[in-house]
C-alpha cells in the first residue's frame, strides 16, 4: 500500500508560483521588443534608484541565464554582459559571468571573439579592480591566452596595487 505525500500549502503555492513564472517567462521571450527590453534593462537607466536599476539587472541576468539566443542576438548582447561581469556590481557579476559561461561555447565562438575584442580596453584601465574581476572572469572561461597576457601585465606594471594581483594570482592559482 502505497501512501500520496502530504505536502504542506507553502510547497503547492511554490509549484504554482514556479509554472506561472516559467508560463510568464515564456510569454515574454515570444514578445516582439524582447531583446530591446532586456538591453534596456541590463543598462539600467541610472535615474531610477540606485538599488531598483540593479534589482532588474539581477532579474534579467536570472531570465537570460539559460536562454538560447541567436549569433546575432549574442553579438549585442555579450559586450554589455562582459562590461557588468568585469566591472559590474559585485551582486551581479557572478550572474553575467554563468551567462557568458553559458553562452561561450556556441559555434561561432561570440563570447571569445568580443572578450578579445574588449581586452585592449580593458587593459587601458590600469585599474586594479577591474584586472582582478577580468582575471577571475578569463579564469572562468579558460581563456589561458588572454589570462597570461593580462599576468605579463600586472607582473611588469608601475603600480603597486596591480603588482599585488600577479603575486596573488601566483600564489592562489599556482600558474605561470
Amino acid at each position: 500500500m502505497t501512501t500520496k505525500p502530504i505536502y504542506s500549502k507553502e510547497w503547492i503555492s511554490l509549484q504554482e508560483a514556479d509554472h506561472e513564472f516559467v508560463v510568464i517567462k515564456h510569454n515574454f521571450r515570444k514578445t516582439i521588443d524582447f531583446l530591446e527590453q532586456i538591453l534596456s534593462i541590463l543598462n539600467y537607466d541610472k535615474e531610477l534608484p540606485y538599488e531598483d536599476g540593479l534589482f532588474q539587472q539581477q532579474i534579467a541576468l536570472n531570465l537570460i541565464r539559460d536562454e538560447y539566443f541567436s549569433d546575432l542576438e549574442l553579438e549585442i548582447l555579450i559586450p554589455i554582459i562582459i562590461n557588468i561581469a568585469v566591472d559590474g556590481h559585485i551582486s551581479n557579476i557572478p550572474l553575467a559571468r554563468e551567462v557568458l559561461f553559458n553562452n561561450a561555447f556556441n559555434s561561432n565562438d561570440i563570447v571569445r571573439k568580443k572578450m578579445t575584442s574588449m581586452f585592449d580596453n580593458f587593459l587601458k584601465s590600469e585599474d586594479d579592480f577591474i584586472y582582478m574581476r577580468l582575471i577571475e572572469l578569463l579564469i572562468f572561461l579558460n581563456y589561458n591566452d588572454l589570462r597570461k597576457i593580462l599576468i605579463d601585465k600586472c607582473k611588469n606594471s608601475t603600480d603597486e596595487n596591480i603588482v599585488n594581483l600577479y603575486t596573488s594570482f601566483i600564489q592562489d592559482y599556482d600558474w605561470l
